[in-house]
């Protein structure tokens, strides 16, 4: 009773959409190959419930298709955003001798020491760090969506003439500890000099010390590469003590977490960038506004939960499009080895190549286990609690503004 509890509250905090399946394990009854999905469904629903969602979308499309050998099936479960549950999930997805693995990326290198020996397909389609991105050293892990090496390298190259002197603040999670190591690196390669850094626990409530600190080493932009919480509290302790510094974030920064906690002062968010893969492709946004019409027609548009100009402000269903694209990923292979799964699949994955869910193509080869390019990084920019792509960067003022 207390565990559905909190997963009704901290869902009923998240989106102002409903929460009737978060935490609610489909059955893998059937005869079908099998998709694990792995995602943090009440720690984080942002991208939890995206994960899912994403998924069960592109099995739906798949099945009404007719296209398949066998209609594949799915088994959501919850990793709690715990490494230890993320490694628990894997060896479920084993004993249940899954086709593939959908995960966040939580726990992703203890998660490839499971998934390795089992040669199961391993999508993480969140989590950037570059400590399990391997082709050598976990054959099994590919990677659909953008690296911190790519958005780090992009980041540090749109700070070099803004800003003299910054300072990074990063949480101790592995999100956080693998983007500020990477974020270190390309800020030096760049010339910018690092006034101040701070590591803050995950569950610290007060960061006003830090805050101060990055003021008085004459920080001219702040750098968080953390968690919604953090950056939301960071961005409140600035502001409230009247520090104007230029904020920019890791993609994080979407998070609906953010901008609920800052609605109070929705003008203090105002002019916060943070750094992300682009949501609409080459081919323009017609792709992506033909996936966002049929994720929102099946489950309706994700309100973020705060209000602009007197209407409610949706989020478009962007890292949705991984798990879709995962799981299209993963049935072009299994067309190739007529069904069968393990080592075949394993090698047809680095063959294929499929039209993603914004008209991108995806697919991976023998060496490379990146199936988003780091050209595809972009800048957005809030204002009045939605976002939109600056204009002072030339791939992001390319870009069509997303419906928010």
């Amino acid at each position: 009773m207390r565990l559905l509890l909190a997963v009704s509250m901290v869902c009923s905090v998240m989106f102002a959409a409903g929460c009737q399946e978060i935490g609610q394990p489909t059955s893998p009854a059937g005869d079908g190959p099998l998709i694990v999905v792995s995602a943090p469904l009440a720690s984080r629903p942002w991208i939890g419930r995206f994960i899912e969602r994403g998924a069960q979308l592109a099995r739906s499309q798949l099945t009404a298709s007719g296209t398949e050998l066998q209609p594949m099936r799915l088994e959501i479960l919850d990793n709690s955003g715990s490494p230890s549950m993320a490694v628990a999930n894997a060896r479920t997805a084993v004993a249940h001798r899954a086709a593939a693995l959908i995960s966040d990326g939580i726990g992703a290198l203890a998660v490839s020491r499971v998934t390795d020996p089992a040669s199961l397909p391993y999508f993480v389609v969140f989590d950037g760090g570059g400590s399990f991105v391997d082709a050598r050293k976990h054959p099994t892990v590919f990677r659909l969506a953008p690296a911190d090496k790519f958005m780090s390298r992009r980041l540090a190259d749109y700070l070099a003439d803004k800003a003299a002197s910054v300072a990074v603040l990063s949480d101790d999670s592995s999100y956080g500890r693998d983007g500020a190591a990477q974020l270190d690196a390309d800020l030096k390669h760049d010339g910018l000099d690092v006034v101040a850094s701070a590591v803050l626990p995950v569950g610290a409530d007060d960061v006003s010390a830090q805050v101060l600190s990055a003021r008085r080493a004459g920080a001219r932009a702040l750098v968080i590469w953390a968690g919604a919480p953090h950056i939301a509290q960071i961005i409140r302790a600035a502001r409230s003590a009247g520090w104007d510094v230029p904020i920019y974030t890791g993609p994080a920064g979407e998070d609906p977490l953010v901008r609920q906690q800052l609605a109070d002062h929705p003008g203090w968010l105002d002019g916060a960038t943070f750094v992300s893969f682009r949501i609409t492709s080459e081919q323009g946004p017609a792709p992506f506004n033909r996936f966002r019409a049929a994720y929102e027609d099946r489950y309706g548009a994700e309100r973020v939960g705060v209000f602009a100009a007197g209407r409610p402000v949706i989020q478009p269903p962007d890292w949705a499009m991984y798990s879709y694209d995962a799981v299209l990923l993963v049935s072009a292979s299994l067309a190739i080895t007529s069904g069968r799964t393990g080592a075949p699949l394993l090698a047809a994955v680095q063959t294929v190549s499929i039209t993603g869910a914004n008209g991108d193509q995806r697919g991976f080869g023998p060496d490379n286990r990146e199936g988003v390019s780091s050209g595809d990084m972009y800048f957005a920019r809030f204002r009045d609690m939605r976002f939109v792509p600056v204009t002072d960067d030339l791939l992001s003022t390319q870009l069509p503004g997303v419906d928010q």
